[in-house]
């Protein structure tokens, strides 16, 4: 069997090495706190995300999978060309097979280590403690239980989004890159783009997906292997994907999306 997996301590390594990625990242606080970092993953990980990508019939669509709200999706909509599985539901990530599964098992366990879920979390800290109305960090998870979502996606020909907040549940989301069509270890602008309202003031608190009319983008990540794209979730932050114009693009991503519910203390 090819060696997948990792010791014990190279394992703590990573955990590290992506908590000093996140940690030691430069925010950006306009129109809502976000950041993008290089080269997020260990060399090892990122090596092997590629070497064990899931074969194409393991991923189910949006469309089929209800994963896209407040949208209205038909066969036709753009949105049903971006595939996912979600690693974090069981049943899921047993659609992967072989060798597959295991590596992809060992990557969930690892990015969903209690430790990285805190520094994900630390780093957007004041803006959390500011929108649920926290007096100290720790208190998040006193009063809130911590739900983490791994979302393997595969985007494929026409796939866009329109400007949209996400889902109020939400309190953060990273998005890592790992490939696409033209992807030449060059920065390009097929990452996630940040906009603003053409209306001053105008905030979503549901999170449904707007016309890009209605928005000047002012920012795009860099779809850049091992790039990571990160937000905290606001009612003003706004984001999407822009459709690529000149030819079908296919992209290959996880979105990590961090949830919280009110802790039941009855």
């Amino acid at each position: 069997m090819t060696n997948i997996l990792f010791t014990h301590k190279e394992t703590k390594g990573f955990e590290k090495q992506m908590i000093y990625k996140v940690i030691n990242s430069n925010i950006k606080h306009f129109p809502f706190p976000h950041f993008e970092t290089e080269e997020f993953l260990p060399k090892e990980i990122i090596e092997k995300v590629i070497a064990f990508w899931p074969s194409s019939n393991e991923f189910t669509s949006n469309l089929e999978s209800g994963s896209i709200v407040n949208v209205d999706l038909n066969k036709a909509h753009q949105a049903s060309f971006r595939y996912q599985i979600n690693l974090t539901t069981k049943e899921e990530l047993a659609r992967i097979s072989g060798e597959n599964f295991i590596f992809w098992d060992y990557f969930t366990k690892l990015l969903t280590s209690p430790q990285v879920i805190v520094s994900f979390l630390n780093i957007f800290s004041k803006s959390i403690m500011s929108r649920l109305g926290l007096k100290d960090f720790n208190s998040l998870f006193d009063n809130y239980n911590i739900m983490p979502k791994l979302q393997l996606l595969h985007d494929r020909t026409n796939y866009f989004l329109g400007p949209h907040t996400d889902n109020p549940g939400k309190l953060v989301v990273f998005l890592i890159y790992f490939d696409s069509d033209e992807d030449s270890g060059k920065s390009n602008p097929m990452g996630t783009s940040v906009y603003v309202p053409v209306k001053e003031g105008f905030k979503c608190e549901k999170g449904v997906h707007h016309k890009h009319d209605d928005f000047f983008k002012v920012f795009s990540a860099s779809f850049k292997k091992n790039n990571i794209f990160s937000f905290c979730r606001t009612n003003s932050s706004f984001h999407g994907v822009e459709k690529v114009q000149e030819r079908p693009i296919e992209r290959k991503l996880l979105q990590y999306s961090i949830y919280h519910g009110l802790k039941n203390k009855s």
